[in-house]
């Protein structure tokens, strides 16, 4: 049994966001029904048509139809929770919008560029001198749906302890601003006014044979990278061996590392520094994420037929050895 099995979802969203959502549900043994989304245009990102990779992704364990007492209903994008609501009553009724129905910005569109500009999220990423850097694919739709998840999971729970109904209002700006630095509080707090580039954060990017890998190098892990990549000398180096001085001197540092990795292997040479326990990532094109060791050894993909034609697709997010997205003949596998 599931987590969520006796629980029945009403997704009528007709976003990203809100079928990301309903998706998370699904994967944790909810029923989810799709609904129809009625023809107002959302403010967020819309959904994927029918047949679409992503459409796949997010609907595919998802029935089609409106039952008839659903526990939980994610809001068509001209509906009100207090609608939902007075339809079903003890329901919780989930409304995900770009900067919600009150305030300066409601009813803004809301694109992904928006959101990340709006968050702060594109000025603090990228080189400075350069554009502000724009994340790939609907990330500020995805976490405004888990964000929904989240709270849907706290108010079942309370729920069941006879709290009722309930109304969930979700704006994807704000939780776009949350998964940025928080320049703002920071301004608020002390005056401060970082930019791209101010960061004395132990953090580089050196590029190896064909990929660039990023790594956080903090003072206990120092010379071991030091001693892997044979720079030993850096850690008599006046620039590099305290830390005060080595904080305004990373890009010299990271420069010395990438003269030494620039023909080594990117996924060895990821291994070798996580086995170091230095902290270290290869940034993967689209196009090379289906062969990533580290996604293939953690069970990442599942693989599903559809019409006869096969389609391999991110599993459950949240892997924890007793995933509730698991037949029990999984489960002990992943448990051994």
């Amino acid at each position: 049994m599931s987590a969520l099995t006796d629980i029945t979802v009403l997704d009528r969203s007709g976003t990203v966001a809100g079928q990301f959502c309903g998706k998370l549900l699904a994967d944790f043994g909810a029923e989810v029904w799709l609904g129809d989304a009625g023809s107002a245009s959302p403010t967020i990102a819309a959904g994927a048509k029918p047949g679409r990779a992503l459409d796949i992704h997010l609907n595919l364990r998802k029935r089609r139809g409106c039952p008839a007492d659903p526990d939980v209903v994610l809001c068509a994008p001209d509906e009100t929770a207090e609608a939902a609501r007075a339809r079903f009553p003890e329901a919780l009724a989930v409304r995900i919008t770009g900067f919600g129905d009150t305030g300066p910005k409601a009813g803004w569109r809301a694109p992904e560029i928006v959101l990340q500009a709006q968050s702060g999220m594109m000025i603090s990423n990228g080189i400075r001198g350069r554009e502000p850097l724009y994340g790939v694919a609907q990330r500020a739709s995805f976490a405004a749906g888990q964000a929904a998840y989240v709270q849907i999971l706290a108010s079942l729970r309370a729920r069941r302890q006879g709290a009722g109904g309930d109304s969930i209002r979700i704006d994807a700006a704000e939780v776009a601003a949350t998964m940025c630095f928080p320049y703002v509080l920071q301004t608020i707090y002390n005056g401060t006014d970082r930019r791209r580039g101010d960061q004395d954060i132990p953090a580089g990017e050196v590029k190896c044979r064909g990929a660039w890998i990023c790594l956080w190098v903090y003072s206990n892990r120092f010379a071991a990278l030091c001693k892997a990549t044979g720079l030993e000398q850096c850690l008599t180096d006046p620039r590099f061996a305290e830390v005060a001085e080595r904080q305004q001197n990373w890009r010299a540092f990271f420069d010395l590392v990438q003269a030494k990795v620039a023909d080594r292997d990117p996924d060895a040479f990821v291994a070798e520094l996580q086995a170091m326990n230095i902290i270290a990532a290869r940034a993967y094109r689209i196009s090379e994420i289906r062969e990533s060791r580290h996604l293939a050894a953690r069970g990442y993909w599942r693989r599903v037929t559809i019409g006869g034609r096969d389609y391999v697709l991110p599993g459950a997010p949240f892997r924890l050895s007793e995933t509730p997205a698991l037949p029990q003949e999984e489960r002990r596998h992943a448990c051994a």
